[in-house]
């Protein structure tokens, strides 16, 4: 006989896996220790989950696509092209890599180990680089939109902002300076350093 869902028993799987994520990591995170936060059995999990990579996607999914919506409405509140372009950098860089603890540091953990045959789902970040580079058209120049339109440029930033979300965790200190964001600004509009 199948095993019915329930879902008030998945949200505490994803709960706990959350807060434990949050406070451990993905490496330092076991199955068991979900399980046991959510007050079910660890076999239990596997009828909701195939993996914790698994639990961890059904988290970061909805979370990521939360914090771009929030950015995109942001991003619309604002009249110049140029400050949306230091908005998006200014999420991406410095505030993405420490939100909720550094939650989008365990998706750089739980990625290093993953297997090209296993369940890495790489349509998320084909998505977050589709609405960078969305984003980043809207605020630059048309004549500088070659530098993003047909190049890797987008997928430079995300892999440049998985940088910024290992250093948040490993090396605090070594956080994006706004200087830096500014000149990449610059060089990306076209517009002369500051002197």
């Amino acid at each position: 006989m199948a095993q019915v869902k329930k879902e008030h028993v998945r949200t505490a799987i994803l709960d706990a896996a959350f807060q434990l994520f949050t406070a451990h990591g993905y490496a330092g995170t076991t199955l068991p220790m979900i399980g046991k936060t959510a007050q079910i059995s660890t076999p239990n999990i596997y009828s909701y989950f195939s993996s914790k990579l698994s639990i961890l996607y059904a988290i970061f999914d909805p979370w990521i696509r939360a914090q771009f919506a929030t950015l995109d409405e942001q991003l619309a509140a604002l009249k110049s092209p140029e400050r949306r372009l230091k908005r998006l950098l200014a999420m991406l860089w410095q505030e993405l890599p420490e939100l909720e603890h550094g939650f989008a540091n365990n998706v750089i953990q739980a990625i290093s180990t993953a297997t090209p045959d296993g369940e890495y789902r790489p349509n998320l970040i084909a998505w977050m680089e589709a609405q960078i580079e969305r984003m980043l058209l809207d605020a630059l120049p048309p004549e500088r939109h070659s530098l993003v339109r047909g190049t890797d440029m987008a997928h430079m930033i995300v892999m440049t902002t998985d940088g910024y979300i290992m250093y948040a965790h490993t090396v605090p200190e070594r956080r994006c300076s706004d200087h830096t964001i500014d000149a990449f600004c610059r060089m990306l509009s076209g517009k002369p350093p500051k002197r």
